[in-house]
């Protein structure tokens, strides 16, 4: 079957999501992808990491995802190690004042499912990264990664209020169909293709 990727007249819309990692990022990366939506899912295919090429491309002055080519979703725009913890989520501001014709969606889940899939991430290491970085204990990490929910979701939400090219997206709640009605103005998104990747640990085994 061939999908055709549809093109608006603004001229190439791009799928941005901007909810934090371990809310389906991966299971919307295969959406796309099996779509026919050129996707990238935190690294590129050249092992570059987005979140790394968006702060860089903004300190040049040049628009947050340049260098990505033709692709158009972009699901997991996040990094940490050691030293530092980067949510790109947290610039969309930046992304939307450089790409205003894109579609941007706040892809969510309960804040207690998605705390505990952030600290099971990787055999908990990534709790471990987020301590170090921090300087801080897992319990004390946890809250702020709480925090942080509470006042981006509260942010992105006034940001995009009744802007239609917005979406929020609860992975526990909404159905997929949701989100191909949604871009049909531009793409078109067979809903077979959703499915669970890379679950995180919560009880309900939600997507991460």
């Amino acid at each position: 079957m061939t999908v055709e990727v549809l093109h608006s007249a603004q001229g190439d819309p791009k799928i941005i999501l901007i909810g934090l990692n371990r809310c389906a990022t991966t299971s919307f990366h295969m959406l796309f992808q099996n779509s026919g939506i050129p996707s990238v899912h935190w690294v590129d295919s050249d092992g570059g990491n987005i979140a790394h090429r968006m702060v860089t491309n903004i300190s040049m002055g040049r628009k947050p995802l340049d260098g990505f080519g033709t692709v158009h979703a972009f699901t997991d725009i996040a990094f940490v190690n050691v030293r530092f913890m980067l949510d790109g989520a947290r610039f969309f501001r930046d992304l939307y004042a450089a790409y205003p014709d894109a579609y941007f969606m706040l892809n969510t889940r309960n804040l207690d499912d998605w705390i505990s899939s952030r600290a099971l991430h990787s055999g908990g290491a990534y709790l471990e990264k987020c301590c170090k970085a921090n300087g801080l204990t897992a319990e004390e990490v946890k809250q702020g990664w709480a925090h942080m929910y509470d006042v981006h979701h509260a942010e992105v939400e006034a940001h995009f209020d009744g802007n239609p090219r917005f979406l929020r997206f609860d992975i526990d709640t909404d159905e997929p169909q949701i989100i191909a009605d949604w871009l049909a103005p531009d793409f078109d998104v067979n809903i077979v293709h959703w499915g669970h990747y890379n679950q995180g640990a919560s009880e309900r085994a939600q997507t991460g």
